[in-house]
């Protein structure tokens, strides 16, 4: 069985992470196959690249624990019906492992499924990233969550947004969301605190950008398209995760070379990966901030809570990681004064 699994994290690794963290994660995995062994399923979009780290953090924890980690990802299945065939087979399979992560995928649809799966077993489960149970009395005793407060994320990126937009003295902005039907606290949230900031933002949400970079593309180049049809502007791109964000850039940036006037566009994102933060460092785009996951304390939190679950030790059955946004504090004095209209801002 072990070989089997070492054969899956080598065929599907490379697809989601860097060189350097693919060869990581596979020599640990060989060299030390007689270990204690946890399982992490994620769900089959392959583009979250905040996944990736958190992948790369977690088999680090789990190494200086003396424990591997394999990796399962189902078949490309964006609604979670490939991820409920891997629970199957983990179950089946569940004696080779002292316990597991999961990232569960269409958490509200698959509720039942995912809590079936975690009765079902005498082995500690800690889902990372999301959960299918709402309510701390929802969860089996095997069973915690690490992560990061969905609200909060949304809370913390409108505040954000809120401040530039008064320093800006827009006072009905048009303000657009790219999100996702997965992590909807992340855009209810964020509308109802900028609401509240700016009572008069016209707010469009779009959740249909699943996690994707293309997808993230095609909705803000439509929507812009339209308001610079409409004679207005989008001052504001609002992306639920990195990707989507870098899809934003991906779109301005197609529309300011076709010699559209972009305005001073300001993009948002969530997640802080690396790429997205280069980006923002770098300048040269209106990709102006985003809110940090540590996919590092995430990784050392849930390898903590599971290995307290396995000792049948005392463990928190919800833990949140504190967010963060970068860059840190308000940037607003960076942004173009009316004068750039079409430009990028300065990095900060």
């Amino acid at each position: 069985m072990g070989r089997a699994w070492a054969t899956s994290v080598w065929l599907v690794f490379p697809a989601i992470v860097a060189a350097g963290g693919t060869a990581f994660a596979v020599t640990r995995y060989r060299r030390h196959s007689g270990r204690r062994q946890v399982f992490l399923l994620v769900s089959a979009f392959v583009q979250k690249h905040w996944v990736a780290e958190l992948l790369e953090n977690l088999i680090r924890a789990l190494d200086r624990q003396g424990v591997d980690l394999v990796l399962k990802i189902p078949p490309h299945d964006y609604g979670g019906h490939g991820q409920l065939q891997q629970l199957a087979e983990l179950r089946r399979n569940s004696r080779a492992f002292l316990g597991g992560f999961v990232m569960a995928a269409d958490c509200a649809v698959n509720h039942v499924d995912f809590e079936r799966f975690c009765r079902s077993l005498r082995i500690p489960i800690v889902f990372v990233d999301s959960s299918p149970f709402e309510h701390v009395r929802d969860y089996p005793a095997n069973v915690a969550f690490v992560g990061c407060d969905d609200a909060e994320i949304g809370t913390r990126a409108a505040e954000w947004v809120a401040r530039i937009l008064k320093d800006r003295g827009l006072l009905s902005p048009n303000v657009l969301v790219v999100a996702s039907t997965e992590h909807a606290d992340r855009q209810a949230s964020f509308a109802a605190r900028l609401r509240a900031e700016v009572a008069f933002a016209e707010l469009t949400i779009n959740d249909q950008g699943r996690f994707d970079r293309g997808r993230s593309a095609g909705i803000v180049g439509q929507t812009m398209q339209e308001a610079h049809r409409k004679g207005g502007a989008v001052h504001v791109v609002f992306c639920t995760n990195d990707e989507m964000a870098l899809g934003a850039v991906d779109a301005a940036q197609k529309r300011a070379a076709a010699g559209e006037d972009i305005g001073d566009l300001v993009i948002v994102g969530v997640d802080g990966t690396r790429e997205a933060i280069a980006t923002i460092d770098a300048g040269g785009t209106w990709f102006r901030s985003t809110v940090v996951q540590d996919s590092k304390r995430v990784a050392e939190a849930a390898v903590s809570t599971l290995l307290k679950l396995w000792a049948h030790e005392s463990a928190d059955v919800k833990t949140f990681i504190p967010t963060t946004t970068y860059p840190y504090g308000n940037a607003s004095e960076e942004l173009p004064g009316p004068g750039s209209a079409g430009r990028p801002p300065r990095p900060c």
